[in-house]
């Protein structure tokens, strides 16, 4: 089995009620669940943080400062044969449809 990061991009539980976000989280747990072993992990981002370059000197910008469907709102990390059945558990993500779900490979696997 391969690690792979879902990269959930965008604004999507922003405009939720409380109810949608209810049942998101509901389908959400759902899916955790199907994927059992699978899951290994996975976080919401909080909107604020910062953006560092370095080029010739240190530069510290509040952010996010991107259009809205390239903020990175959260990831999962998951176990998968391949790209393609990786792809698959990401097509069944509750979050698809609020979000953009950029799906990436981990070149190393984690440290046991």
């Amino acid at each position: 089995m391969r690690e792979f990061l879902l990269i959930l991009r965008g604004d999507g539980m922003n405009h939720l009620s409380p109810d949608e976000l209810q049942s998101l989280f509901s389908n959400y747990q759902k899916w955790v669940a199907e994927l059992g072993e699978q899951y290994l992990a996975g976080q919401r981002l909080e909107d604020k943080g910062a953006l560092l370059s370095a080029p010739k000197e240190d530069v510290l910008t509040d952010g996010p400062f991107l259009a809205s469907k390239e903020i990175i709102a959260g990831y999962f990390m998951i176990q998968a044969a391949d790209q393609e059945e990786a792809n698959e558990i990401a097509k069944r993500s509750p979050h698809l449809g609020l979000y953009q779900i950029e799906v990436r490979p981990l070149v190393f696997p984690k440290m046991k």
